[in-house]
């Protein structure tokens, strides 16, 4: 069942080929004018919206993706933060079957609402709409998703349950690969899609269809005709294309890893490294290099051992500046985050890189309720309440009350990202803290669990160390009695 999901997944996105199918679609002209945009990203949803959510990818060395709640539920409509890449907007319906993934440009204002799809009698679904009125993009290339979900479900290529789990939903993969390349078809005969995007998409499902069929085959025992796939093992202009380089690593664990279930891919590394192969140099460069970002992420105390490796035998400079260009970054944030020539807990904003111990920043603060947030990156409940966070400042004068936020996050990077999300990055109190679990902070208010919030009267002394959430009432009756 775990490799029918994941087929869906990849399949949900849009895959290729044959018959043709009349899309009853708006014509939409394609843009071709192209303005200088500006350095940050703008997401609203529409107002009706009770609750939203999405995973954000906001740059190429970020494992887990960004949380993003919006909505009325979660008092906050839209989010406007600082970027100078694309970024990638994802999200899945595992229940109902269905799956996102679109990429943005820096400067686009992204507008969500959701379109009712009626499944069958019993259940509907909200399939969320991008509208970027600033956007080279059309409606059609941006919203890709929904018309082959439509179709999937009107040609019955996916059957969904009237229950409330997905493990009766059925899928017929072959139909669904077909669906795909007629909905593409279709759309481009009728102008509302670029040649580029058409040709870039034809291309992309087709490597999905191969990557699936080898996974397939691999999970079955199965031999299969690798010349069927109809795809060239050697293709140096797709060689930057991540979609090709996934059918290449799958490709390598069905022909040389096939009686293996799980290998990890350093052991992968190793053996493209060692062993001749089908791939030509080229391909194997972008294969090592692929590994070793993988590695990073899941075998993280090999990666320095294998970040040598690659710089020994990469003969591609771009690619090396890279990898010296990240480790250098990562040895800096690391040492923000281990300091171990001042006292234990020290403080890092990332407005003017200050170095302070908490009662020095407490300290400055004398005069003034204090509400200290401890929160992660990764902490749902945490991010939940931040909006809640960014109303409070609004109720108080900053005279009489302020807001220390301080991360506990052990990824620096992680933290950078959530800040701009939250709109917290110029916060000259938005902290993350070092040696977290040895700090005196963590020992003396026993704070085991987050979201936690500390209350601090004018004197400085605490007042509740265990104090009311944001969204609750009764903080805001607390700071009142306090001021």
């Amino acid at each position: 069942m775990k490799n029918i999901i994941i087929t869906f997944l990849l399949f949900s996105l849009f895959c290729c080929q044959q018959k043709k199918t009349t899309i009853n679609i708006k014509k939409t002209a394609i843009k071709k004018d192209k303005t200088e945009k500006l350095n940050k990203i703008f997401i609203a949803v529409n107002d009706t919206i009770n609750s939203f959510f999405t995973n954000l990818k906001l740059d190429e060395m970020q494992y887990m993706p960004e949380m993003l709640y919006l909505g009325k539920k979660e008092q906050r409509t839209s989010v406007t933060f600082p970027t100078e890449n694309e970024i990638e907007i994802a999200g899945f319906d595992i229940i109902n079957s269905f799956s996102y993934r679109i990429k943005f440009e820096k400067g686009d204002s992204i507008f969500i609402n959701t379109k009712n799809i009626v499944i069958n009698e019993l259940k509907k679904v909200n399939f969320p709409i991008f509208k970027v009125p600033n956007s080279t993009k059309t409606w059609s290339e941006i919203n890709l998703g929904y018309l082959i979900y439509k179709q999937n479900l009107k040609n019955k290529a996916i059957i969904i349950n009237n229950g409330k789990t997905f493990r009766r939903n059925t899928f017929d993969f072959e139909k669904i690969y077909l669906n795909s390349n007629s909905v593409l078809d279709s759309l481009k005969a009728n102008n509302s899609i670029s040649d580029e995007f058409y040709l870039t998409n034809k291309i992309n499902r087709k490597l999905e269809f191969a990557t699936n069929r080898l996974r397939e085959a691999k999970n079955q025992k199965k031999t299969l005709n690798i010349d069927s796939l109809n795809i060239k093992l050697n293709d140096n202009e797709l060689l930057n294309n991540q979609t090709y380089v996934n059918f290449l690593k799958t490709l390598i664990r069905y022909k040389y890893f096939n009686k293996d279930k799980n290998v990890s891919h350093s052991v992968q590394f190793d053996f493209i490294n060692k062993e001749k192969t089908f791939l030509n140099e080229s391909a194997k460069q972008i294969l090592l290099d692929s590994y070793l970002k993988s590695i990073y992420f899941t075998e993280k105390q090999k990666f320095e051992k294998y970040v040598t490796k690659f710089n020994t035998i990469n003969k591609s400079q771009e690619l090396k500046n890279k990898w010296l260009s990240f480790i250098a970054k990562q040895k800096t944030d690391r040492k923000k985050l281990n300091v171990s020539n001042r006292n234990i807990g020290v403080l890092t904003n990332l407005v003017n890189d200050n170095q302070l111990t908490f009662e020095e920043v407490l300290s400055t603060h004398k005069g003034k309720v204090v509400l200290v947030d401890f929160w992660a990156s990764w902490c749902v409940p945490c991010r939940k309440e931040i909006p809640f966070l960014n109303k409070l400042k609004s109720k108080f004068s900053n005279s009489e009350f302020k807001i220390i936020e301080i991360s506990i996050d052990i990824d620096y990077s992680s933290w950078v990202r959530a800040s701009k999300l939250e709109n917290i990055s110029n916060e000259e109190d938005s902290y993350i803290i070092a040696n977290w679990k040895k700090s005196n902070l963590y020992k003396n208010f026993k704070i085991n669990s987050i979201p936690r919030y500390l209350l601090f009267g004018k004197d400085g002394k605490i007042i509740d160390e265990n104090a009311p959430r944001p969204s609750e009432v009764k903080l805001i009756e607390l700071i009142k009695a306090n001021i």
